[in-house]
């Protein structure tokens, strides 16, 4: 997901399929590329988590439908510990700082965190923040 190449346009909604699909269901495109606008890969490309989207379509409201799960809640508490200053990062990026990532060695693994880094890459694959590989 972070380095996609030339799949970029696969691996998400595009921002025109995301449009075309909320004008379809008369519902605000504007509101909905705030929300779920979750990633911006080669040339200014953005891409969209389709589950989000599509949830959002089906229940005709813009939300946030991955707090009830498993991983926020066991990731919540490493954010609340603010284990490796993770949680400095957080307020920061929701004051509208970025923040400096390096998703090299994350794993794939959902429960063994060895550093702030490997906590807020995941937290880019789930679709929580997002990503600009190209600050």
């Amino acid at each position: 997901m972070l380095e996609p190449d030339v799949l970029a346009e696969y691996v998400g909604f595009t921002e025109a399929e995301v449009r075309g699909l909320y004008e379809k269901y008369h519902m605000d495109f504007e509101k909905a590329r705030r929300w779920y606008d979750g990633y911006r890969l080669g040339d200014g490309l953005h891409i969209y988590n389709p589950k989000s989207v599509v949830d959002s379509i089906r229940r005709r409201r813009i939300g946030n439908y991955w707090t009830n799960t498993e991983t926020y809640e066991s990731l919540k508490s490493y954010i609340n510990m603010n284990f490796d200053g993770l949680k400095d990062d957080v307020a920061r990026m929701l004051a509208g700082d970025a923040c400096t990532v390096n998703s090299a060695k994350f794993q794939n693994d959902m429960t063994s965190f060895k550093s702030k880094d490997d906590i807020l890459t995941l937290l880019v694959h789930l679709g929580y923040l997002s990503y600009d590989g190209f600050v």
